[in-house]
């Protein structure tokens, strides 16, 4: 294979030379019409050889770049789909969120035998098991790359997939094939949480086409009944996911430690949580310590922020903390929460967060109270040891229902029911 594709780049930089030449050259000058036409006549034919050797070194690439992408008449294992997920971001990006659910959803069908390819802006991560097409990356803010996205998933051909799962951006989508609509919170909700008039103003662009992309959608999965409330069209329930190898129980610290994991600004609301415990935590259990995970990386008195870290660094931060806090006002679904859970760390939530209303049951696995209650709720639990422990036994208990191998086998079967149903019609 490798011979094969350096021959390929040896013809690819010849073709390119020529073309360049006839770009740039003045050979057509004093020559016949006759001549100039023959001349172009080869041009064309050499430049249409130079698309072909592009398009037959990209299928050979890990990060595919042509349509189709699957190669036709390639052979399956019995039962196996082929499945086409899409997404804007991929975790080597965007390492939280929707990204993350994307990439272990798309490993998790590769173990089950299918053949995966996530179509995304972001190249693929180390331990990605799945292909990707990569899509050329437009040069503007990022914040504008969504709606390049819905462009992109238009324009390609999926008929060589039996199935299409969009996490976002499907409101132009036209395909023959059966496309899942996976929501991850809704931009309704987004937009009555967010922070800035700039957000807003996004979210409240987002509201319509996340209804078109609803009604186009042969079947619409959420991540909560909070987000089946604000998008109706909702049909199936499937939580979220979390990965049970990485996150897990460790060595605790020695002194009480809280962490956070989030924007401070915003819903998320780090910097208000720091000021609380500044003011209500710390003067009641001098020796404890808020570790926060976030872009600032400057610390203080009891306070430690660690900005950005690898996903092995979260999870060591997640299992060594006494507990963990999240006083976000809104959630889709709460992934944090999960992992904190898997990680064996008691959980705490505020109660007009219905993502975390669900996650935690009502407070069945993790303290969810109001805001004039959180101060008291996190004194008492890095005092409380028998309370934190029960909460930790009880989040061990909760997480199983969030590994990737209950949440992938839940998409198969809607992924095999609409194959079904679309063959039939």
């Amino acid at each position: 294979m490798l011979p094969e594709i350096s021959k390929q780049h040896r013809c690819l930089q010849r073709d390119f030379f020529r073309i360049r030449c006839w770009r740039h050259g003045s050979e057509n000058a004093g020559k016949s019409s006759f001549s100039r036409r023959f001349r172009a006549r080869k041009r064309d034919a050499v430049l249409s050889a130079f698309m072909l050797r592009v398009r037959r070194i990209d299928s050979n690439s890990m990060i595919e770049r042509g349509s189709p992408i699957v190669e036709p008449g390639s052979k399956k294992v019995s039962g196996a789909m082929r499945i086409a997920i899409t997404n804007a971001f991929l975790p080597s990006e965007q390492p939280s969120g929707v990204p993350t659910q994307v990439h272990g959803l798309a490993n998790a069908l590769v173990r089950n035998g299918h053949e995966v390819t996530v179509f995304s802006f972001s190249r693929p991560p180390a331990d990605a098991l799945y292909r990707v097409h990569q899509f050329r990356r437009p040069n503007i803010p990022t914040r504008f790359y969504p709606f390049v996205m819905a462009y992109r998933l238009a324009t390609t051909n999926f008929d060589d997939f039996d199935v299409v799962n969009c996490h976002g951006d499907s409101y132009l989508l036209r395909t023959g094939r059966p496309v899942i609509r996976t929501f991850h919170g809704a931009a309704l909700d987004e937009m009555k949480n967010a922070h800035t008039l700039r957000r807003r103003l996004f979210f409240l662009v987002t509201i319509p086409l996340e209804l078109i992309s609803a009604r186009l959608a042969n079947h619409v999965v959420g991540v909560s009944q909070a987000t089946r409330v604000s998008i109706p069209a909702v049909e199936t329930l499937i939580p979220c996911g979390v990965d049970l190898e990485r996150f897990h129980a460790g060595p605790k610290t020695g002194h009480p430690t809280i962490l956070f994991v989030g924007a401070e600004h915003g819903r998320k609301r780090g910097a208000w949580l720091a000021d609380l415990f500044k003011k209500h935590v710390l003067p009641a259990v001098p020796d404890a310590e808020l570790r926060i995970i976030s872009d600032a990386t400057f610390s203080e008195t009891g306070i430690h922020r660690y900005g950005r870290v690898s996903s092995e660094q979260l999870a060591e931060l997640y299992s060594s903390a006494w507990a963990f806090c999240l006083p976000s006002t809104y959630e889709g679904f709460g992934v944090p929460y999960i992992e904190a859970m898997a990680a064996s760390t008691a959980v705490i939530a505020t109660s007009q967060n219905p993502g975390a209303r669900e996650v935690l049951l009502d407070g069945s696995y993790g303290a969810f109270v109001n805001d004039e209650q959180l101060a008291a709720t996190l004194r008492t639990i890095l005092t409380d040891h028998s309370l934190r422990y029960e909460m930790q036994r009880k989040g061990d208990e909760r997480c199983l229902n969030y590994s990737w191998d209950s949440i992938a086998a839940k998409y198969e079967a809607i992924f095999r029911e609409e194959i079904s149903l679309s063959s039939a019609r």
